[in-house]
């Protein structure tokens, strides 16, 4: 049987968040890093806005309003576009082990995942679809231009009676490889639509599926965790052993996340 270790991180500041995925991603891309794989689950103390690596902060954020509100900017070292992670759970998966992700299959490895996060969402009553395309989760022309990431699904991400639940990204360093993404338990359209540019008025803003309206509860945080993980565990047979941060890569998190990952 196959082991993966499993982190479940409580709420933690943005930059710290985004700084453990990138050293668990440094680690398993060494030369002689040998086969391993990580599955992380952690949420966000303050709400966060998390920009894609190439997007242009001061065309996708409000800054204004965010100081405001306390909401904190940070950047991603993965692709796509704006998230506000605030009511969710955000799911991080790190590997090189080329035997459950071949290092050319890119999209292989995204759908690979989404049938992961299918069959933990299945666990907890919802059944879910996945993108195989582009396509537009809302119906306003200014869709594909809209700075968030949540108006449009791409290859393998997951819809809920066609609106997006999960939005992904992920990016390749050799034979390793991140992807993470969120899992929306809720939704404050009117906090999204202040604190990014681009998105006043309701009619512009996307359409989400969130586990509150479609449960119509949110189930307690350590039963989702368990049932997410179980989807892991049962989609890849492999056994997941709880573990923590080492105290060195913690200490190493909290400098590179203020360094670093603050955007502004």
């Amino acid at each position: 049987m196959n082991h993966w270790t499993l982190l479940l991180d409580g709420p933690c500041p943005g930059g710290y968040n985004m700084a453990v995925d990138e050293l668990l991603l440094n680690q398993r891309q060494q030369e002689f890093s040998p086969p391993s794989t990580c599955l992380r689950f952690y949420q966000w103390s303050s709400p966060t806005i998390s920009l894609g690596f190439s997007q242009k902060a001061a065309r996708t954020v409000n800054f204004e309003f965010c100081r405001t509100a306390g909401i904190d900017v940070v950047r991603r070292i993965t692709g796509g576009k704006a998230v506000l992670h605030h009511q969710e759970i955000t799911y991080s998966l790190v590997s090189n082990d080329l035997g459950f992700f071949p290092e050319s299959d890119i999209l292989g490895t995204y759908a690979k995942i989404a049938r992961a996060l299918q069959t933990g969402l299945a666990k907890i009553g919802l059944e879910t679809e996945v993108a195989s395309g582009p396509r537009v989760t809302h119906k306003s022309p200014r869709a594909a231009a809209h700075p968030s990431c949540f108006a449009a699904a791409n290859h393998h991400e997951i819809l809920l009676q066609g609106q997006k639940l999960v939005g992904s990204a992920q990016r390749r360093a050799g034979k390793a490889f991140l992807q993470h993404g969120s899992i929306l338990l809720d939704y404050d359209a009117a906090l999204w639509t202040r604190a990014l540019q681009g998105g006043c008025g309701k009619e512009g803003f996307p359409q989400v599926a969130t586990l509150r309206h479609h449960l119509q509860r949110l189930p307690e945080t350590a039963f989702l965790l368990e049932k997410l993980a179980a989807g892991f565990a049962e989609t890849f047979q492999t056994e997941l052993e709880k573990a923590c941060l080492v105290e060195e890569l913690e200490a190493r998190a909290r400098t590179l996340g203020s360094e670093k990952y603050v955007a502004g």
